[in-house]
């Protein structure tokens, strides 16, 4: 995942906080420096120009080796304390887990669904209605690619114009999610929970988002807490798809390396596989 990007304004506040509670944790500098340093990696070559560490540990210049525990937070690369404020169950939008996994399916298998989540993610504060939007167009973009994948070979064109409530109860008639003799009753009730998250997603869309254009009159999400209600939602319901889609469809590469050398006897290489 690319940390690059993160809002200097969000990564001064998540500071605050995991100083805070670091501090509330260990409660001396004894043990704040212990922790701290279980995240510090260096070569441990520091006679070398060349010294390389991830991070510096900033220590209080009175001769105690006291760390400075905010100034060395502030000289960590940002994906490290995002790291540590996840591990202290501090909560830090946009980076739960399911998301940064699906933005790497999405960087993989959709583009533009991974740039409608990017973009989606970064616009939760600030733009809350054009986040929901965003987050409603990636859910469409990776049930898009499940389906018109060569295991079910749907037509890109048919599926162009579909809404996502549409596309959902596509994809669960695909997956056999409905059908009483592939099932048990409770998968068939969650399955009507997925289409129902997707009509519930599309609504929000459509008639609380700026995607179809508002009367000044009409009222638009306007509050960052439904935005990343509604992202967390439509990554964990992708990510399950995608997963599901990928454990029960696509071949394993162990297989189709097998496959590939029973049929001509030669060596091969997992890292060629190209999926």
């Amino acid at each position: 995942m690319d940390y690059g990007d993160i809002s200097r304004k969000f990564l001064m506040e998540l500071i605050d906080k995991v100083d805070k509670k670091i501090w509330e944790q260990y409660g001396s500098y004894e043990n704040v420096a212990y922790y701290i340093e279980k995240w510090h990696e260096d070569d441990e070559d520091y006679t070398s120009y060349n010294h390389w560490e991830n991070f510096y540990i900033q220590y209080k210049d009175d001769g105690q080796k006291q760390i400075n525990l905010k100034a060395t937070l502030h000289k960590m690369p940002p994906d490290i304390v995002v790291k540590i404020a996840i591990e202290l169950g501090i909560d830090t939008p946009g980076f739960l887990p399911a998301i940064p996994t699906f933005k790497n399916v999405l960087k993989d298998e959709n583009q533009s669904a991974y740039q409608n989540f990017d973009r989606a993610t970064k616009n939760a504060y600030e733009h809350p209605d054009n986040a929901v939007a965003l987050a409603s167009s990636t859910l469409e973009g990776i049930i898009k690619t499940i389906l018109e994948h060569d295991t079910f070979n749907e037509d890109a064109a048919k599926l162009k114009n579909l809404s996502l409530s549409k596309l959902a109860k596509e994809i669960v008639k695909k997956f056999g999610f409905d059908d009483a003799t592939k099932c048990p009753p409770e998968i068939i009730t969650l399955a009507g929970q997925l289409r129902s998250i997707a009509a519930t997603v599309d609504d929000l869309r459509s008639d609380k988002s700026t995607a179809h254009g508002k009367s000044g009159k009409d009222y638009v999400v306007d509050d960052p807490l439904w935005a990343m209600f509604t992202i967390n939602a439509c990554a964990t319901v992708g990510l399950f798809l995608w997963e599901y889609f990928e454990k029960k469809y696509l071949p394993k590469k162990e297989e189709v390396a097998k496959a590939i050398k029973d049929a001509g006897d030669v060596p091969i290489n997992l890292d060629d596989i190209p999926f």
